[in-house]
Order: C-alpha cells, then sequence, then structure tokens
C-alpha cells in the first residue's frame, strides 16, 4: 500500500491535518463518517447539517458514479454495524475528486460541507486541494447483513405515495448492505417507477438498479422480474425524500450484475442473459439519484 497526494497542495493539507489531530495545538480531533451521520432527529438530519468540516478523517472509497453530479461513496471500517458510510458530491468543475481517487482508495478530507439533500446526508466537496489519498488499492467491506424488515418498505398512504414508517434505517444509509433469500413482488413504484419490492418470509424493502453498470436504458436489470428469486441482493442504500410529492422511502441500489445472487440451476442461463446486457450496454443518460 502507497501514500499517493490528491492535489499539488498535499504538503499544506497534511499539515492541517495533523494540526487538526493534535490536542496540544489546542485543535478539535478530525470529525469521523460516524460524527457527521450519527443523529436522533426524527427527520434523519445529520447534527452537523450546514456545517463545513474543517478535517474529516474519511474512509475507503466503495463506489463511483457519474449522474449528473459526481457521486463517490465513502465507507469507514470502524464501524461496520452503522453510521459508517457517506456519499461525496463533487462540486468542482474540473472534478478533482472524483477523477483522481478509485475504488479501494482511503481518503480524508478537508473543508467540507454538510448538507441534506432528497434525505441523505452528504459531503459537498468544493476544494480542489481538500483531499489526500491515505492509501490505495485497499479491500472493500464485506457487506452487513441485514433482513428486509431492517431496511422496511414505506407504507402507502393516499394512493401513489409512500411514506417509512420509521427511520431505524438511517443508520445504514451509503453503506453496503445484503438481504438475503428474497423474492421480486411488486414493480414500478416510487418516484421514477423504478422501484422494486424485495420480499422474505418477515418482511419487505425496496430496491433500485439506477445506479447499476449492467443497465442500459431500462429501469431494471434483466435478472429483476416479479417473481424472481436470488439467494441474495447486494447494494447501496439510499433514501429519497420529497415528501411535497407523496415520497419517503429507503431503497437498496444495486450497483452491477454480481449484486444478484440467483439459487442453481437457473443461475448460468440469468448471468448469461446478465453478460449479454453488459456487453450491449452503453452509459445510461441521467434519470435521477441523491
Amino acid at each position: 500500500m502507497q501514500r499517493t497526494t490528491g492535489a499539488t497542495a498535499c504538503v499544506a493539507i497534511l499539515a492541517l491535518g495533523a494540526a487538526a489531530a493534535s490536542p496540544a495545538m489546542g485543535q478539535a480531533q478530525p470529525k469521523t463518517i460516524y460524527d457527521i451521520q450519527y443523529t436522533t432527529n426524527a427527520n434523519g438530519d445529520s447534527p452537523e447539517m450546514n456545517n463545513v468540516i474543517a478535517a474529516c478523517a474519511g474512509g475507503i472509497v466503495t463506489h463511483k458514479i457519474l449522474l449528473g453530479q459526481p457521486k463517490i461513496t465513502l465507507y469507514a471500517p470502524a464501524f461496520p454495524d452503522g453510521w459508517g458510510g457517506i456519499q461525496i458530491k463533487d462540486w468542482t468543475t474540473s472534478r478533482a475528486l472524483y477523477d483522481h481517487v478509485s475504488i479501494g482508495d482511503r481518503i480524508s478530507l478537508t473543508n467540507v460541507a454538510v448538507e441534506e439533500y432528497r434525505g441523505n446526508t452528504l459531503l459537498r466537496f468544493e476544494d480542489a486541494s481538500g483531499f489526500v489519498i491515505e492509501y490505495t488499492g485497499l479491500s472493500l467491506p464485506t457487506p452487513l447483513v441485514v433482513a428486509p424488515s431492517a431496511i422496511a418498505a414505506p407504507i402507502e398512504g393516499p394512493p401513489g405515495q409512500w411514506y417509512v414508517a420509521s427511520r431505524d434505517a438511517e443508520k445504514y444509509e451509503a453503506m453496503w448492505l445484503k438481504v438475503e433469500d428474497v423474492t421480486v413482488g411488486a414493480m414500478g413504484l416510487g418516484k421514477a417507477s423504478d422501484n422494486y419490492v424485495l420480499s422474505d418470509a418477515a418482511g419487505s424493502c425496496w430496491a433500485a438498479d439506477y445506479m447499476n453498470d449492467s443497465v442500459d436504458t431500462d429501469d431494471y436489470h434483466p435478472l429483476v422480474d416479479t417473481g424472481q428469486h436470488f439467494d441474495s441482493v447486494t447494494g447501496i442504500l439510499e433514501q429519497y425524500t420529497k415528501t411535497s410529492s407523496g415520497w419517503d422511502y429507503y431503497q437498496l441500489v444495486t450497483t452491477e450484475t454480481g449484486s444478484f445472487v440467483v439459487p442453481e440451476p437457473t443461475c448460468l442461463a440469468l448471468l448469461a442473459c446478465g453478460a449479454l446486457a453488459v456487453a450491449g450496454g452503453r452509459r445510461k443518460s441521467p434519470r435521477r439519484g441523491a
């Protein structure tokens, strides 16, 4: 593993990070993802909302996607059971962060603003020199296995409007999760009509494929169809909240064909179908995102 810099201002950034970490200098320790994400607010908002974080301990890059605004997902290994994930939007015109970090890099950050958008706590990256790549080539986290009921599907209020019953899933925001032994139920749900239900014997959650690299122009991955059973489905948990339009729900967002594990003997045939979709695919035009 090699320590590399993310900008020419590395020396200055490291000096700032050292100062922030030194009690002798009278400065606070860098904020962790847990510090930013953990909340007891009923609406799920971060206590750091609208604050600028001078030094953020950061985490491992687990995902990158271009959907209008470049977006990066970070994971803090010290918090595997909750409050350990966060997304960053790169607001620099040069994509200074997005284009210079890779999945498996561990990065720290300076001068990032905390904002809430559509229910998600985000870091707003605007200082092109405000990051350091601490290590490269790190292993990605093992997805945390949760029951679908732990990230429970919303409840329909007035027809076509959907609202979460509780904020119990808030601690899993932006984390890699896995649900097991689930079957696809209703489809065509949610704001963009691209959500579908995943259920086990005890409960249900919503999932979506809009960040899945193996989806072309359709709303769903080729493996997803009503009645399809999966041994497991893995994804990043996001929230979509716009109560003025009747939406407030969590969704498990898949990222690749490997997000789905199908039972034998249908596995080979379905995976072949997914491979064909990848081979013939092209970059999706932006539909939506946090």
